[in-house]
């Protein structure tokens, strides 16, 4: 036994290396998209994040951030914390491996004693084989490489069970339970990584009382399922958030009600909490109650681990750049955990998209801190929807009124026509069961066919398993006579089932031979799987795929993959006994992760890619010095954070969030000087856009302010908007609203300062406007609509303003004739465009002189044009943009009659982002006409042929398939494809170059 305990510590930590190894090599080498600028830069400066906040996450990142600091190298900070998402998935694959050979050694053997050699192979083995598949997830891997707290979160998942595991091995020895109290810490101290660790306590609950209670009854285990349920929704309500809440509603009350100065609440709330704990201690230790007792102390722990929030607002306070929601009280950080921002979504009931709301039910209020008045001032009213008429419904699943095409879609409904019951349910188990979960799984365990997102066609996102195409379908479009593109995309894997029919083996075999610890391990998959998509409820889309919070699910599945292979072995003995037949069994099941491993690194494989880091700073360098930028999804924001708050990129560009700029806290913010960005002027003061003020404003003519058909001024607008004394009472009459009178606006242009400030290049002084006039194009203003118009109107013409080119184009405020193109981003000028906007989705005019020098000059490309550099579909998608700038700028050019230098924007494209990396495809037809309009008719034929090829080759797929279903759902895009081959066809014939035309021609008359 001794041996096997050396040799099981040892492979363990063998593995855990082997797996921070992968993951060490193949993570990015900057920072990636979404929320991971957003954590970097936050961990480096030790900043506040998106609600609920991940304190302790940023704090142990900020470790691995001090030696890059210290010697000064920027530059390698993204890598150090992406470095501790690689450790902790390693770590994770270490407890893997020792949690597998538990589970194996209590299958082998009831108790501990001398283990065989046979037998020791055969638990080692199981862990190898379990800790290599889990390294080679595709969603574990996925996080693993990426500055993200899911790694750091399974980390905690995976301690949390071995140490239940630990427990069960010494639970009738003297201090035992020291290790139930070491899991209320961890899992007090991984709520501020992420709550998901919560989802382990009924599996620990099944441990405690198979352990305790022998031979465990089916009501003592439904009562213990019910009771770690209850004990789950003890943290998330009342530790979590209820503690909080309840201590800032006594704050609220002793600060507002009995005039104590603020935080009096706060610490009266911590003297009663600390007097209950002691009272518990005492009275359970004097009345001889150990397992309430320990229930207080387990108390203590996580509440220590829980303190980590402490940091919140210590930073908040701080001033930091990034400070998001800004929880500077106890009042404001209860809004923080309860994610208010965000809503909520039904769960146990609920209604149907269908139910329209007839009212609202006022449910409290908001409060916001008034260091002015020394009390919390009423800023907003709480409130559910009413729905009169409509019954509330049991588990709605169908709930989202923003969806309710998709709904139809995803149910087969016709337009308008009213769910039923059972629709409802078909939609949980059709898209969230199935589509958000069954999906995921099989991605990592049968195979995958892209990495661009499912929808509701099907077209793509869906796994797959390389067997042949008619198993395939109807889940799948037909995996034969695909397009090379396809067949060879790096995210097409195949792994035959292996994996799965593995795991499936090792599944049953434990339920086999140990039905305790299987319903164990199976509770852990449920509840990390299943269990998270009932409690998430999805709408019929999200902003992208979501298989990494179910990270863990697919963890504690390798667990039976390895398992399986002592299954084998029990089937191989009966020929091959031993050690030759362990071997044998360990060989046949290794081939699982070596093909996991294989076909997965390339897609992986994210170093050397620095795209986000380089778009990031494209889009701050196509802004001119001190300019104001609006940016609005993740994914143009984070990254520029990261661009200037850990690599000093362009610090002098303020960037303003419109997602963000609805809420007062951080449009306060932009009042403050950020780095060495000066703050964004505005005219409406604080309390104007105090809480609710002003959270919508409405159109309302009114002629005798306005006259029909004349621009007002938007400083005179602004100031009308402003005034609390134009107000007009609502509907409802309890409440007052602010209002515009008029739809046309103007905007006064000095004309020397916009030339002497360089908002107006010289050689355009002619073309500048006295006034910019436009019509506002909605009815009714969000905060961040307003917010736009007041900055602009503050601005008058002081710095450069710009909208970056992925904004919404329904927050151009009706603007977009005064665009001129500069880059990623639209800069607003005194000139009006009316050329007719020819290529979408691009406004406005261009200045070439400007463009010219930031895209051939400024611009990066982050290794895209680099071979073997995997980009993803979130990049091929941002690099369109790209493209597009480039090929706007040489049709910009081609019209001035600039011909070389139109060739010259093209060839850099080209270099840039080329084929080989990134296929030439619909939305890059623009390039090959560039080429013959600018008389490089040999350059035009060598990328005309790529992309008839490439469009050829969709079209022969998508004309041939075999299910008509996938046919019809194709259509559209082959008919699209045929006209845009059409359209290169004849300018290759208006260039004179009819033999390649007609041999284009032929290319696609073949496949018809």
């Amino acid at each position: 036994m001794e041996q096997f305990k050396k040799l099981n510590n040892i492979v363990g930590i063998l593995i855990g290396i082997f797996a921070t190894i992968v993951y060490a090599l193949t993570m990015e080498s900057s920072a990636s998209f979404w929320d991971c600028g957003e954590f970097i830069s936050s961990a480096q400066k030790m900043q506040v994040v998106h609600p609920p906040g991940a304190p302790l996450f940023l704090m142990i990142g900020r470790m691995f951030t001090l030696l890059p600091d210290f010697l000064n190298k920027p530059e390698y900070i993204s890598v150090s914390v992406n470095f501790m998402s690689a450790l902790s998935s390693g770590l994770a694959m270490m407890f893997l491996f020792w949690i597998t050979t538990y589970m194996a050694r209590k299958i082998l053997y009831r108790n501990d004693v001398n283990y065989t050699k046979t037998g020791t192979f055969l638990m080692i083995g199981a862990g190898v084989i379990a800790g290599l598949t889990g390294t080679f997830l595709d969603t574990v891997w996925f996080s693993a490489v990426e500055a993200e707290v899911y790694s750091l979160s399974l980390l905690f998942t995976a301690v949390v069970f071995w140490s239940i595991c630990k427990w069960e091995t010494i639970a009738n020895e003297p201090y035992a339970d020291r290790w139930l109290l070491f899991i209320a810490f961890l899992m007090g101290c991984s709520i501020f990584v992420h709550w998901l660790n919560m989802l382990t306590i009924p599996a620990i609950g099944l441990t405690y009382y198979f352990k305790r209670y022998d031979p465990p009854k089916l009501s003592g285990i439904i009562i213990t399922l019910i009771l770690s349920l209850v004990f789950l929704l003890f943290i998330l309500n009342v530790v979590i958030t209820g503690i909080v809440g309840t201590m800032a509603k006594i704050e609220i009350a002793m600060v507002n009600s009995f005039g104590l100065p603020f935080n009096s609440g706060l610490i009266f709330s911590i003297l009663v909490l600390l007097a209950l704990i002691a009272g518990g201690l005492f009275f359970t230790k004097k009345s001889n109650r150990p397992v309430v007792f320990n229930l207080i102390l387990a108390f203590i722990f996580l509440l220590v681990g829980f303190s980590t929030i402490a940091t919140v607002p210590i930073r908040s306070n701080a001033g930091t750049s990034i400070d998001m929601n800004s929880p500077r009280d106890l009042v404001s950080l209860a809004s923080y955990l309860n994610r208010e921002q965000y809503g909520s979504r039904p769960l146990a009931t609920g209604y149907y998209y269908t139910d329209k709301p007839t009212g609202v039910n006022y449910t409290g209020y908001r409060y916001q801190k008034n260091p002015t008045k020394g009390k919390y001032d009423i800023v907003g009213k709480k409130f559910d929807y009413e729905y009169k008429g409509s019954k509330s419904k049991l588990f709605p699943r169908i709930h989202s009124s923003d969806h309710a095409s998709l709904y139809e879609r995803w149910l087969g409904l016709r337009k308008g026509q009213k769910p039923s019951g059972v629709d409802n349910i078909k939609f949980f188990i059709m898209y969230q069961i199935n589509h958000m979960y069954i999906r995921y799984f099989m991605w990592n365990f049968v195979g995958r066919q892209t990495d661009q997102q499912g929808t509701v066609d099907m077209k793509f996102g869906n796994w797959i398993s390389g067997a042949p195409s008619f198993l395939e379908n109807p889940r799948a479009p037909d995996q034969a006579n695909l397009p090379d593109h396809f067949a060879n995309h790096p995210y097409r894997n195949t792994f035959y089932y292996l994996p799965f029919l593995l795991g499936l083996l090792g599944l049953v075999f434990q339920f086999m031979n140990d039905k305790r610890r299987f319903f164990i391990m199976m509770m852990l998959f449920l509840m990390t799987g299943v269990a998270l998509t009932v409690y998430g409820n999805s709408p019929p889309i999200e902003p992208r795929e979501r298989d990494y919070i179910f990270a863990a699910s697919f963890w504690a599945f390798s667990v039976w993959v390895g398992l399986g292979m002592i299954a084998l072995y029990s089937f191989i003995s009966k020929f091959l006994k031993d050690t030759p037949g362990v071997g044998a069994s360990f060989v046949l099941c290794l081939i699982v992760p070596i093909l996991m491993g294989a076909k997965g690194w390339h897609e992986h494989d994210r170093s050397d890619r620095y795209t986000a880091l380089a778009f990031a700073s494209n889009y701050l360098n196509s802004c001119a010095e001190n300019a104001i930028i609006f940016t609005q999804g993740d994914n143009d924001t984070y990254p520029l954070w990261y661009a200037q708050e850990v690599e000093n990129v362009r610090t002098d560009v303020h960037v303003v969030n419109l997602s963000l700029l609805g809420v007062d806290w951080y449009i306060n913010q932009k009042r403050n000087k950020v780095n060495d960005a000066d703050p964004v002027p505005m005219t409406l003061t604080k309390e104007a856009i105090y809480g609710s003020n002003r959270d919508m404003v409405v159109f309302n003519e009114n002629t005798q302010i306005a006259p029909a058909g004349k621009h007002i001024s938007l400083q005179n607008i602004m100031k009308f908007i402003g005034d609390d004394k134009n107000q007009r009472t609502t509907v409802s009459g309890n409440d007052k609203m602010s209002y515009f009178p008029t739809k046309t606006f103007s905007l006064p242009v000095d004309k020397q300062k916009v030339l002497a400030n360089g908002t107006v290049a010289p050689e355009d002084a002619d073309l500048v406007v006295d006034k910019m006039e436009w019509t506002m194009p909605k009815r009714t203003l969000l905060k961040n609509d307003l917010m736009i118009l007041d900055i602009i109107a503050a601005n008058n013409w002081e710095r450069p303003i710009y909208f970056a080119v992925s904004v919404d184009d329904r927050s151009y405020m009706g603007l977009q004739k005064y665009f001129q193109l500069e880059g990623l981003a639209y800069r607003l000028v005194p000139i009006e465009n009316k050329a007719k906007n020819r290529n979408s989705p691009f406004f406005g005019r261009v200045n070439t002189n400007i463009m010219g020098k930031n895209l051939m000059e400024k611009f990066k490309f982050g290794n895209m044009d680099k071979e073997g550099v995997y980009l993803n579909t979130d990049i091929t998608r941002m690099a369109s943009n790209f493209r597009s700038n480039y090929m706007h700028l040489a049709e910009s050019y081609l019209e001035e009659g600039k011909k070389d230098k139109a060739i010259e924007v093209m060839d850099k494209c080209i270099s840039g982002i080329p084929n080989h990396n990134n296929p030439f495809n619909l939305f890059t037809y623009r390039m090959p006409l560039i080429y013959y309009q600018a008389g490089a008719n040999e350059k035009a034929n060598e990328v005309a042929e790529i992309i008839v090829n490439n469009l050829v080759q969709e079209v022969d797929y998508y004309e041939n398939m075999n299910s008509s279903a996938h046919k019809k759902a194709f259509k559209g895009a082959s008919e699209q494809y045929k006209q845009v081959i059409g359209v290169i066809i004849d300018a290759a014939n208006r260039a004179g170059e009819t033999e390649f035309s007609n041999k284009m021609a032929e290319k696609l008359k073949v496949v018809l």
